[in-house]
């Protein structure tokens, strides 16, 4: 009877799949067999690769830090150079408006000279300039000297902390220098040295001195350093040719003055030679006493050409 009889399990009615064989036979195949073999085996890095991509990943660290520190270190360069040139322009700025500024009388040309005086010995050049201005550059807002004529004194010297700095001092222009007990005050410590040359229009070129203190020359280069940056060597120098407007109508009055006084001694001189030729003063005997006019002795009469 069908009915109440066990079926016998047939081992070859379930089918193993295809992937379960082929890890079987790959792992019988390797001389590895049991159940673990049937496990999937794990994706990973060998130890060679990962070194590999540590030292490429370093490298990339490396030129990206060393981008970022050269790029910083510019900017801080760049910073500091716009910083100088910021106060050395200021400097510029404010000497370039005084020299502009210059006044110059010739009744009076020991009160209005411009005086230079060169000095070299030290890192930078210092020397000192003075000469009588009308503007108003480097004095105090609250100066009683801003409202009219003063002498300015442009120098290097160090200030109270033992710095050198921009020395400005400003004096009545009708005063001895000598005499006024004003103190100097300081303007600026990024500028360290300060040089002033003349331009002698007789030769042609660039003279370090000014003989010439009861006049003013028509034109002046005046040069601003200030120290190197990190790195460099060579220190930031600032130079400007400043033409003095008052020089060369100076120059012109002067010669004015000069063919006035001329044209004066050659008319006195006229007159004093007609007045001797009325009074009989050029040799002539106006007597007729003895029978004659006499010839008294002969008299040099100067010949002046105009």
């Amino acid at each position: 009877m069908r009915h109440g009889r066990c079926l016998p399990f047939r081992p070859h009615a379930v089918r193993p799949s295809k992937a379960l064989v082929l890890r079987q036979v790959d792992c019988f195949a390797n001389g590895a067999g049991g159940p673990r073999c049937a496990r999937p085996r794990r994706a990973g890095f060998t130890l060679l690769e990962l070194l590999i991509a540590l030292t490429i990943m370093s490298m990339a660290m490396t030129v990206v830090v060393a981008t970022f520190v050269a790029t910083l270190k510019g900017w801080q360069k760049g910073s500091a150079l716009l910083d100088e040139l910021h106060h050395g322009d200021f400097v510029m700025e404010q000497l370039v408006s005084a020299l502009r500024s210059t006044a110059f009388f010739p009744n009076a040309p020991e009160k209005y000279g411009f005086w230079l005086e060169d000095d070299a010995g030290g890192r930078y050049p210092t020397d000192f300039i003075s000469f009588v201005t009308s503007g108003t550059a480097f004095l105090p807002t609250d100066s009683l000297l801003a409202n009219g004529l003063h002498r300015l004194e442009f120098t290097i010297a160090d200030n109270d902390d033992g710095d050198p700095a921009v020395s400005i001092r400003a004096v009545p222009h009708l005063m001895n220098p000598e005499d006024f007990e004003g103190e100097p005050w300081f303007v600026s410590t990024t500028v360290k040295g300060f040089e002033c040359r003349t331009y002698n229009m007789e030769d042609e070129d660039w003279e370090y001195d000014w003989e010439d203190t009861n006049a003013v020359p028509s034109l002046v280069e005046v040069t601003l350093y200030m120290d190197p940056l990190e790195g460099d060597t060579e220190p930031v120098v600032l130079s400007r040719v400043v033409e003095i407007p008052v020089a060369p109508v100076v120059a012109n009055a002067v010669q004015f003055r000069e063919d006035d006084a001329e044209d004066e001694a050659i008319a006195e001189q006229d007159r004093e030679a007609g007045e001797a030729a009325e009074r009989g003063e050029l040799g002539l005997d106006q007597g007729q006493g003895g029978g004659g006019a006499g010839l008294g002795e002969p008299v040099m009469v100067p010949v002046i050409s105009q």
